[in-house]
């Protein structure tokens, strides 16, 4: 899509910082995860950033899967 206008970017197409502000970055074996934190113990995935391919056909980081968070002693 094209589109010609004057106004800026962030007016065009605003984006709800909020939504940006409930995810965090954790670190795993496959790579890092961005989640979202549910309750005190889980947390759904966001997305995977990862630089070996085949951790993306892992269903346990696919997107809107539930993991549990580890207890920090």
């Amino acid at each position: 899509m094209i589109l010609y206008t004057m106004m800026p970017h962030e007016m065009v197409f605003p984006e709800d910082d909020q939504q940006y502000t409930s995810q965090q970055v954790i670190s795993c074996e496959a790579g890092h995860l961005v989640v979202e934190q549910i309750n005190h113990s889980q947390y759904r995935v966001v997305r995977l950033i990862s630089g070996n391919v085949m951790n993306y056909l892992d269903e346990k980081y696919a997107p809107g899967s539930i993991i549990q968070a580890n207890p920090q002693l």
